[in-house]
């Protein structure tokens, strides 16, 4: 991938943030200004002070006229006429105003408040003192009766401006985020579809680079190690195929030589070993062309269901079992409980499967040991049990022994195996929509589990 020498860090692309939120803060407050001079300009508003500055202004009047009326009154202000007394004269004050305004003109209380405040008049014949406000508002008595005022309205202005402006810097920041995250975003998706012909792009953030960049490494080791798996797993195919072809040729002289004995005169007993050997050698032949056709890509393992009586189906299985284990001298455990009448399968590929997992357990079973084959009908299903007394499956063996190829930690590997027999046993087991399990039994060794439904007649 292509480096990209201009990057900034995330503190950098944060403070940017940050600077760009104060700028906006700050154009949203000149804003509020220039609409406030404006509106000042065009007699839109009145200043804060604005009440306080007619109150200066109509001080000569109210002191020499002789008699004070409300049209002398300024906009904005209230009054309290008294004599020399502090008697209320006049006044449009009430309450708690009233008494303020009696205190402001006897001197007692001057301090005006933050927002409401007192202007003393003296006058010949005793005092007025008026009532105004400290805060903008409209020119315009109609809008200061029905318009919010004009100080809230300005600030809820500049909030919402500063929101907005927020807003729309957040949206332009995380857009540009967004972007600068969709070279690993694609990456990642190609990765994720094991599609490692790619180039992967570039950030001008360095952490987002710095991740670009782990994962281009990361590409390049997988597609590596893929490759060697892929000519691992070539090898063996190859190795296979050659071995299934080698076997051809001692499989046809035995296949001859059977044929030669049976026309030769034999007692029964001879008779029965050299049916064995012929339909075996017959099995044998199917096995090597399933390895042909796996070590070519293809792999199509069963044919057509048919109802399969039970008990003869496992009656054949349990009868090359017994041949299986004789060398070893192996002690057959046999139990069958709840067997349906019948079952629906292909019968010679689910006898290949259980065959196989019996075979395996032979190799990996001590001589002289127990090797356990139950048959149990469920509801629903048939369940197929082999358990051996070998060393049992390690923690890898259960991730990885249904695996294609796969040959085992050093406790269970065989120069015999060649890491096909739970494969093809699953395969087969998974086109009945069945299910292999593999776990240890309670004794230690190794348990296959084969769980088959039971289908309807068709």
């Amino acid at each position: 991938m292509d480096i990209n020498k201009k990057q900034a860090t995330l503190k950098t692309i944060f403070l940017r943030y940050l600077l760009a939120l104060a700028l906006a803060f700050f154009a949203a407050i000149i804003i509020e200004i220039i609409i406030v001079s404006l509106g000042m300009q065009m007699n839109l508003f009145n200043s804060a002070n604005y009440s306080e500055d007619l109150a200066r202004r109509a001080k000569p009047i109210l002191q020499s006229a002789e008699k004070i009326t409300e049209d002398m009154i300024p906009n904005g202000c209230k009054f309290a006429v008294f004599d020399k007394e502090f008697k209320v004269i006049k006044t449009d004050l009430k309450g708690e105003d009233l008494k303020q305004a009696t205190l402001y003109a006897k001197g007692i209380n001057r301090k005006n408040g933050d927002k409401k405040s007192y202007y003393f008049i003296e006058r010949k014949d005793g005092f007025c003192v008026l009532q105004y406000y400290i805060k903008m508002s409209y020119s315009s008595e109609w809008m200061n009766e029905y318009f919010p005022n004009p100080e809230f309205l300005l600030i809820a202005i500049l909030i919402f401006g500063c929101l907005i402006g927020a807003f729309i810097i957040s949206i332009v920041f995380a857009k540009n985020l967004k972007n600068n995250l969709i070279p690993l975003m694609e990456a990642t998706e190609k990765i994720k579809e094991q599609d490692l012909e790619f180039n992967i792009g570039n950030s001008p953030i360095k952490e987002f680079n710095d991740v670009l960049c782990s994962i281009s490494d990361m590409k390049e080791e997988l597609k590596k190690s893929l490759k060697e798996q892929w000519n691992l797993e070539k090898t063996k195919k190859d190795q296979i195929s050659s071995l299934a072809h080698d076997i051809k040729t001692p499989l046809t002289i035995i296949k001859g030589n059977t044929e030669l004995l049976k026309e030769s005169y034999l007692n029964n007993e001879q008779k029965e070993y050299i049916e064995f050997i012929e339909k075996n050698s017959i099995q044998i032949e199917k096995y090597i062309k399933l390895l042909i056709d796996m070590s070519k890509g293809k792999l199509e393992l069963l044919g057509k269901l048919q109802k399969t009586n039970t008990k003869e189906f496992v009656y054949d299985i349990y009868n090359q079992l017994i041949a299986l284990a004789g060398p070893k001298e192996l002690q057959i455990r046999f139990e069958q409980k709840d067997i349906p009448e019948n079952i629906i399968i292909n019968k010679e590929a689910m006898h290949r499967a259980i065959i196989n997992i019996i075979s395996n357990a032979v190799d990996y079973s001590p001589c002289n040991s127990n090797l356990y084959f139950y048959v149990e009908g469920k509801s629903g299903s048939v369940e197929f049990s082999v358990i051996d007394s070998g060393k049992g499956f390690s923690n890898e063996d259960l991730k990885a022994a249904k695996k294609q190829f796969y040959m085992g930690d050093s406790g269970r590997t065989s120069k015999t195996h060649w890491g096909m027999g739970l494969y093809i046993a699953d395969s087969i087991v998974k086109q009945h929509n069945g299910i292999l399990t593999i776990e240890n039994s309670h004794q230690g060794g190794a348990k296959v589990i084969i769980k088959i439904p039971l289908l309807s007649d068709f």
